[in-house]
């Protein structure tokens, strides 16, 4: 990884661990535009369940709001489909997987709530990151109640998010895969031995941070970049000409 690693002076990120669904909320006079929402989410390949016309699987919240499942991994949302069979044969022979980018769904639902009606994204994580995840909240006195997991990295004297020179820009990145930010940190630990002794990982549901951006604008969310996962990675590199 040809990077320049460094610790970055910030001014916080949400840490709640509790955010079933991405609900559209009144956005303030200081939120983060939206492009620049669906900038951040557009190159995140995620999967769903939907027909031959396109029309996502959903629930019913309550009279107002109807939810849809994103999937992070391929393999979870087969077996969602699988279990479906299982239970509702009739319902599920009309659905398959389809892959879909983040930033796209997100800015369907979007453009398809309103006052009268909403339509929420309810973020499905892989097993593995859940697993990952539950005792880094715990350390931090937290239980994970759901929701997808991303970890990023504070380090350096005064424990600072870390920030990393790419391409002339210098960007925070949260990572979808605990086993990447591993590897940046074997490098980092490589690179820059005397800043890597009080290291420490936190993790920030997907659902939360979207929901800060929604509200809040300053220069450190501008900054934030998701770090594909090794099979989104792939997925990327395999999809790269679309």
């Amino acid at each position: 990884m040809k990077t320049l690693i460094r610790w970055g002076a910030t001014l916080g990120l949400v840490t709640s661990t509790v955010l079933y669904f991405c609900l559209n909320q009144p956005r303030s006079a200081f939120a983060l535009p939206q492009e620049e929402i669906f900038k951040l989410l557009r190159g995140i390949p995620v999967f769903m369940l939907v027909d031959d016309k396109n029309v996502p699987l959903g629930g019913k919240v309550d009279e107002k709001t109807v939810f849809t499942n994103v999937f992070m991994s391929k393999q979870n949302a087969h077996e969602f489909l699988i279990q479906l069979g299982k239970d509702k044969p009739s319902i599920a022979d009309q659905y398959k997987v389809e892959l879909i980018s983040l930033g796209a769904i997100y800015e369907v639902s979007q453009k398809n709530s309103n006052e009268s009606q909403r339509l929420a994204l309810q973020y499905i994580p892989t097993k593995t990151e859940v697993e990952a995840a539950k005792p880094i909240l715990s350390e931090d006195g937290k239980e994970y109640r759901g929701g997808v997991p991303l970890y990023i990295l504070k380090g350096g004297p005064d424990q600072n998010y870390l920030t990393i020179k790419q391409d002339g820009e210098t960007i925070v990145p949260l990572f979808f895969e605990k086993n990447t930010l591993q590897q940046v940190i074997d490098n980092l630990k490589q690179q820059e031995s005397d800043q890597v002794s009080n290291i420490k990982i936190e993790v920030i549901l997907l659902g939360n941070l979207i929901g800060t951006l929604e509200k809040e604008d300053n220069e450190f969310f501008r900054k934030i970049r998701l770090w594909p996962s090794e099979e989104m990675m792939r997925i990327i590199q395999e999809n790269r000409q679309n």
